[in-house]
């Protein structure tokens, strides 16, 4: 396999740091972050600003991702398999709950969520299709972790548990990271071989999931049968 080249690596990494959504970046803040002089981070901001990669504001002088990448972003979800077969079956499910669905994939920084329904009410939300959420301590990143797959390093005794006992039933229910109050019960999808491609949640409130300290079973049972049936519109032998 060739070496990567250095220059295109270089540009990568200054797109994946300004979509940490903290906040737009100086020339002197990027170069910091990554590492690098001023001077070739000027070279790298100048050509992504004219490919329409970046956006610089004149004002405050400081850039940000531009508005080709949700073009690109745009026609790379409505060209992912897996989310098109998807699409009909988590929104069945959001209507059949009336809660939040995700749908993640694999994602070298974590899970990435191809699609996002919220909920219906008038509560105040953010649509979070094209975010990466950790694989550890969440609900999708946890049912995104194959059968066949051994705790890594580090996994503590309770995270093992957790693995197991999500294999054992096929689901997994984690509080919310990032929301408070909030709970999450995610399935795995699974492909042609079996192996584990994606993960389906349904995120609501703890009182809305739990009823006395048990997960509602009309939850599980809706959540379940739309990860069977995206599974079998990929391929999946029978679950």
């Amino acid at each position: 396999m060739p070496p990567p080249i250095q220059s295109l690596s270089r540009a990568a990494a200054v797109l994946r740091l300004f979509a940490t959504g903290t906040g737009r970046f100086g020339l002197s803040d990027t170069a910091a972050a990554l590492d690098l002089p001023k001077s070739t981070v000027h070279g790298i901001l100048h050509t992504l600003e004219q490919e329409g990669l970046v956006e610089h504001d004149t004002s405050s002088g400081t850039y940000g991702l531009g508005p080709e990448l949700v073009r690109l972003g745009g026609s790379w979800l409505r060209g992912h398999e897996l989310r098109a077969r998807a699409l009909a079956w988590a929104d069945d499910l959001a209507r059949v709950t009336g809660e939040a669905v995700h749908v993640g994939v694999p994602h070298p920084s974590g899970v990435l969520i191809v699609h996002h329904i919220v909920r219906r009410d008038r509560t105040r939300q953010v649509l979070e299709t094209g975010r990466v959420v950790p694989v550890g301590g969440t609900a999708l990143g946890t049912a995104l972790t194959t059968p066949s797959s051994q705790p890594t390093a580090g996994t503590s005794a309770a995270s093992s548990g957790l693995l197991r006992a999500a294999r054992q039933r096929g689901w997994v229910c984690l509080p919310d990271r990032v929301r408070e109050g909030m709970v999450s019960i995610a399935a795995p999808v699974h492909g042609r071989n079996r192996a584990t491609v994606a993960a389906v949640s349904v995120s609501a409130v703890a009182a809305r999931i739990h009823e006395d300290a048990t997960v509602r079973d009309r939850l599980v049972s809706s959540l379940r049968a739309c990860a069977r049936a995206i599974s079998h519109d990929l391929g999946a032998a029978h679950l």
